[in-house]
């Protein structure tokens, strides 16, 4: 069964309207994950994240959605914790911004879980080839041999006749 590290991004796309076809998208990769074709991830940055809005009603439909499919949760630990440090040090990344380790964090925590596949609406920052490539380089200088692979759902969405 195919893992999917599933980006805070995809969950904040089921609440919102101003992308109608992102978010569409998205409902109907919820019910591709519920139907367990694919095995599904998330970590503690996902929660956190999750967790940050001050709209408790928007919140407990994030943690609903969540629910919804139980995925893993996978945790940090200091191997994590260092491989996110590369990505933030790096010429790629250079800066300090919260909102940009947390993404580097998301590929930290699939990179050192061996998770290939990120699915993610954050276009800016994670799917987005220069990205991609430089946490690619990063990983295998650092001998992480699995290919981070960082998409948006529509990938993933299995139409009637695929099912």
């Amino acid at each position: 069964m195919k893992k999917l590290y599933i980006e805070t991004s995809v969950w904040n796309q089921l609440e919102h309207d101003d992308r109608p076809d992102w978010k569409e998208t998205a409902e109907r990769f919820l019910d591709t994950l519920k139907k367990g074709i694919y095995e599904p991830y998330i970590s503690y940055v996902v929660v956190r994240e999750i967790e940050a809005p001050k709209d408790e009603a928007r919140k407990a439909r994030l943690v609903e959605h969540v629910n919804s499919i139980s995925p893993i949760i996978l945790e940090a630990d200091e191997e994590v914790e260092a491989l996110t440090e590369l990505y933030m040090s790096s010429e790629f990344v250079n800066t300090d911004s919260l909102r940009i380790y947390n993404d580097c964090s998301h590929v930290a925590v699939a990179t050192v879980n061996s998770i290939r596949h990120i699915v993610s609406y954050n276009c800016k920052h994670l799917v987005n080839d220069r990205r991609i490539d430089g946490f690619n380089g990063i990983n295998f200088k650092n001998g992480y041999d699995n290919i981070v692979d960082i998409t948006t759902p529509h990938r993933f969405v299995l139409s009637d006749e695929q099912e």
